[in-house]
């Protein structure tokens, strides 16, 4: 596995990866309109060029897991924020289904925490519905809920040190 910097030219290999992702993993957590292919392509172009979130910084980082054939079978999306007075947002993070529970997560994960940390992030938020089974992922590697929508960390070296040590 590779984990690379992802560039507007994977704009169609993420948006893959998180409509297969969410249709293999969390069917009943989203509506049509959240796994519809030029949503979702929009949503990446805007997120790329920094019109999306309104509450996050320029700085932003996507990362992309890929296999041996040099597919993307995983992907984090992040960037500073203002966000609940949090530093860091995680925006999107999908693995496919068939690649869970071998270390994509967790090493996209670490990286992105990298990241972070050399911007000076300390803490760390990420929304996610209630319903869905991956809150169980964050909630491993020590996430509180702020709200029923929201998970956080106060300490990103600490949460770095937990996630590479599980």
């Amino acid at each position: 596995m590779n984990i690379d910097v992802a560039t507007e030219g994977d704009i169609e290999e993420l948006t893959r990866v998180e409509i297969r992702s969410k249709k293999q993993s969390v069917p009943k957590c989203f509506e049509y309109h959240e796994m519809h292919y030029w949503s979702r392509r929009s949503r990446w172009q805007t997120y790329f060029s920094g019109q999306s979130p309104r509450s996050s910084k320029s700085e932003r980082l996507v990362l992309k897991a890929s296999d041996e054939s040099n597919q993307v079978i995983g992907c984090i999306a992040g960037h500073l924020t203002t966000r609940h007075n949090f530093d860091g947002e995680i925006q999107s993070f999908y693995v496919l289904k068939e690649e869970q529970n071998r270390g994509v997560g967790s090493k996209l994960f670490s990286e992105f925490l990298e990241w972070l940390i050399a911007k000076e992030a300390k803490t760390l938020c990420v929304g996610i519905k209630p319903a869905n089974p991956y809150n169980s992922f964050y909630l491993k590697y020590g996430g509180q809920h702020l709200n029923d929508y929201w998970i956080f960390w106060l300490d990103n070296s600490l949460l770095l040190k937990q996630l590479n040590h599980l």
